[in-house]
C-alpha cells in the first residue's frame, strides 16, 4: 500500500509559498504552500478553494439552479475529489462539459 498524505494550506504562508519582503520560499513548507497533515495520500483530492478558483463564472452562471446547488454541495465538503470515477470529478465534468473552460482550469490543476 502507498503512502497516504493529507495536504493542508501552510498556515504561515496560506498557500503562497512565500513569506518576507522580498518574497522568499516560506521557511515552514519550503515554497510549497501546502503541508502533510495525516497519513493517507490523497491524490487528486483539493481543498474546495483551489476548485473554485478554477470555475468559470460565465459558465457557472448558465448551469441550472439544480447543477448550482450540486456545486455548492461539492464545495462545502472542504476537498473535492478529482480522481478519475469520483463523484466530484464526474459530476463537475458533465455540468460543465468536457470542452469547458472550467473542465481545462480543473485537468490544469489536477496536472
Amino acid at each position: 500500500m502507498p503512502d497516504i498524505k493529507i495536504y493542508v494550506v501552510c498556515p504561515i504562508c496560506q498557500g503562497s509559498g512565500e513569506s518576507g519582503l522580498p518574497a522568499t520560499d516560506c521557511y515552514h513548507c519550503g515554497g510549497s504552500g501546502r503541508m502533510v497533515s495525516g497519513e493517507l495520500d490523497l491524490l487528486n483530492v483539493f481543498n474546495s478553494f483551489e476548485v473554485l478558483e478554477c470555475l468559470d463564472a460565465t459558465e457557472h452562471a448558465a448551469l441550472t439552479d439544480t447543477q448550482k446547488d450540486g456545486i455548492l454541495h461539492l464545495l462545502a465538503c472542504g476537498l473535492v475529489d478529482l480522481n478519475d470515477g469520483k463523484a466530484g470529478k464526474v459530476r463537475l465534468w458533465s455540468w460543465f462539459g468536457a470542452e469547458s473552460t472550467t473542465v481545462a482550469n480543473l485537468t490544469a490543476l489536477i496536472g
